[in-house]
């Protein structure tokens, strides 16, 4: 397992939730963090928490120019996670095309942006992770355009192993993780969510940022993994 002493990350995505707990993980084992997001204020707050002298670079991931000038302002760097998304759920026949571009252009393409700006400035010995979620494992009715999104993470990954390589990529998929994402579901519904869930789980229990965390330490220290998905999700995809 390699250290991850010194070396510098980028985490987009970063300003709460899987991201935030991700950076801190990557701060904590001694790496320079830069914290991307498209609310500034946002990853100011982030970078507090995370400590470690964190770095706030508002970028929107869907914009092209603002993902080139990012990597411009970082510079050579060692490692890249990608948690950033802008995803909806309806049945396809009430999908508004709206929300479908917007899970394209940040998931999909965005992630084109990333790597094609990245590619050139990452060390060699360096890595790039990607998340593509459950959806694209577990079809769930109402999920297609978000399980359409990971399925091409998951492809897209694979061939940049090769072609990147010896840069190596890989994707973490987490199932449902308690993050702030959910806050727009009311409490009571969301905790009965939750704890419904964790019963049929073979974890029994839901996911946890950290848990996402720790799953991107392991694949940007260990210098045999590449082209993988990695599946953090309790079992979900098996239910």
């Amino acid at each position: 397992m390699t250290s991850l002493e010194g070396k510098k990350t980028v985490v987009i995505g970063a300003s709460s939730g899987m991201g935030l707990a991700t950076a801190k993980a990557i701060a904590e084992c001694g790496a320079k963090v830069f914290l991307v997001g498209r609310s500034l204020a946002s990853l100011n707050r982030a970078a507090e928490a995370v400590g470690y002298d964190a770095q706030a670079i508002p970028a929107d991931i869907a914009d092209e120019d603002a993902i080139a000038a990012l990597f411009e302002e970082v510079g050579t760097f060692d490692h890249l996670v990608i948690t950033a998304a802008d995803l909806a759920y309806a049945p396809i026949q009430d999908f508004d095309s709206a929300d479908a571009h917007k899970i394209v252009n940040s998931k999909i393409l965005g992630a084109f942006y990333v790597a094609k700006h990245a590619a050139s400035r990452l060390n060699k010995d360096g890595s790039i992770t990607f998340f593509a979620g459950v959806a694209a494992w577990k079809p769930s009715p109402g999920a297609s355009m978000v399980a359409a999104a990971n399925g091409a993470i998951a492809a897209f990954a694979q061939t940049l192993a090769l072609e990147l390589a010896p840069v190596r990529v890989n994707v973490v998929s987490p199932g449902v993780v308690e993050t702030p994402s959910w806050n727009g579901m009311p409490e009571a519904e969301r905790q009965a969510f939750f704890t419904d869930l964790a019963q049929k789980l073979p974890t029994r229990r839901i996911g946890q940022p950290e848990d996402l965390a720790d799953a991107v330490l392991f694949l940007m220290k260990n210098s045999y993994t590449t082209g993988t998905v990695l599946h953090v999700d309790g079992g979900h995809r098996l239910i």
